[in-house]
């Protein structure tokens, strides 16, 4: 009768140690991973297309941190965490070993793809800069086995010695990272929805998470729930926002970023210097102040020929911005007061909505710009005084000079545009 073997490279689970306890509405279980095993058991990121509910990650920060692993003889890092929908918890994938004060120590059975069932909520350059390292070493020391082998055929004893020490320092160093652990934080039940938010959480506060990355991944707030669903629904913004960069400048085939689209909402929902108080969050709809920032982005189509033209797709954002006013980010923010002032009437803010007669004015008024938004600026907009040179591109944005430009182009609806 053969003799069973039992080797795990034939089987879909693996199993390690752990300790689980609760966080808030989450079980989370601690494992120490040997950091060889980081790359076949976590997802990698890539920088070049980040993961589901995460920001884009730096592969030379993430370089800069697997060289500082690699060459510093004192080296720390905190846990990754992780969390995932796999039920870690079912009885058959956590035999609970012993228990004290609620924390539970086992063995947590994994499934062999684990890559693929868990996402990383704070970690990611860590992640990357391991799995970077190891492949240096993993490349560096193929490269000097073959070198050694030369030097073996050669009979270059100079060049035998040099090679077999550079070989036994790589081999040194992998095995190295086969001794030493990342530890592992991982929150069972968390949806994609809910990753997102956790994200925001801990990113919020993290140096240069951008305003667009919290925007499209915080849905608590209502201002930001509207943009992001009006950045699809509006035919003018599909595919024209930028959701990660906070500045849409240059070549950036963006028109706005989901930040300063963010900011657009709120100028027409509540003015140019109004706030979405904790009782508008509550009394106002989302779909009352979609309906109104669309009837906005209507208005500029209808009454821009350059706006026009762009959703026609005759122009590009890139185009708009080297030829008119109206590829600054500033002036559709001022525009969107403006908007406001004429059009909004949110005296029972449980029911803001644009007036039909403030609607035709705002749409008259801006038809009136119409032409007057190319480079170089005419006069009229310099005499403004919210514009710093003559060959200025865009006005000031400070919060009073915002709201004292869209007040004097609101009060040219009952004068005349001064071009």
């Amino acid at each position: 009768m053969a003799t069973q073997l039992d080797l795990t490279g034939y089987t879909n689970e693996k199993t390690v140690m752990a300790q689980r306890f609760r966080r808030g509405a989450h079980w989370v279980y601690t494992i120490a991973l040997p950091l060889h095993l980081v790359p076949s058991h976590l997802p990698v990121p890539d920088p070049d297309n980040k993961l589901p509910g995460n920001r884009r990650v730096e592969r030379r920060r993430a370089q800069k941190f697997g060289e500082y692993w690699r060459t510093k003889a004192q080296r720390v890092a905190p846990p990754l965490l992780l969390d995932t929908t796999y039920p870690l918890s079912d009885p058959d994938n956590f035999e609970v070993k012993y228990e004290v004060a609620g924390v539970e120590v086992g063995i947590l059975t994994l499934p062999h793809n684990m890559a693929a069932e868990v996402d990383i909520l704070d970690g990611q350059h860590r992640t990357l800069g391991w799995a970077l390292a190891l492949q240096d070493i993993a490349d560096e020391l193929k490269r000097a086995r073959a070198s050694l082998l030369g030097s073996k055929n050669a009979e270059d004893e100079i060049g035998i010695q040099t090679w077999q020490e550079r070989v036994d320092q790589l081999t040194a160093e992998q095995k190295r990272f086969s001794t030493e652990y990342a530890t592992l934080e991982i929150l069972e039940g968390v949806t994609e929805e809910d990753h997102k938010q956790l994200f925001t959480d801990i990113a919020v506060n993290a140096k240069g998470i951008s305003k667009s990355i919290t925007t499209s991944f915080d849905r608590r707030s209502k201002l930001n729930r509207v943009a992001m669903d009006i950045a699809e629904s509006i035919e003018l913004l599909d595919g024209r926002v930028d959701f990660e960069k906070d500045r849409v400048t240059g070549k950036n085939e963006n028109l706005i970023s989901v930040s300063n689209l963010a900011d657009i909402v709120r100028h027409v929902a509540v003015g140019i210097d109004g706030r979405m108080t904790t009782g508008r969050e509550g009394r106002m709809k989302d779909g009352a102040i979609a309906d109104m920032t669309e009837l906005f982005f209507q208005a500029l189509e209808a009454s821009f020929d350059e706006i026009g033209q762009l959703a026609e797709d005759e122009i590009d954002p890139t185009e708009l911005r080297s030829t008119s006013l109206l590829g600054s980010i500033t002036i559709l923010r001022v525009l969107a007061g403006a908007f406001h002032i004429l059009a909004v009437d949110i005296t029972d803010d449980s029911h803001p909505h644009v007036t039909q007669a403030g609607g035709q004015r705002a749409r008259k008024l801006f038809a009136s710009l119409n032409g007057h938004m190319g480079f170089p600026i005419e006069k009229g907009w310099f005499e403004t005084g919210y514009f710093a040179e003559p060959d200025s591109r865009a006005p000031s944005s400070r919060a009073q000079d915002l709201k004292g430009l869209a007040t004097d182009i609101a009060k040219w609806a009952d004068s005349s545009v001064p071009f």
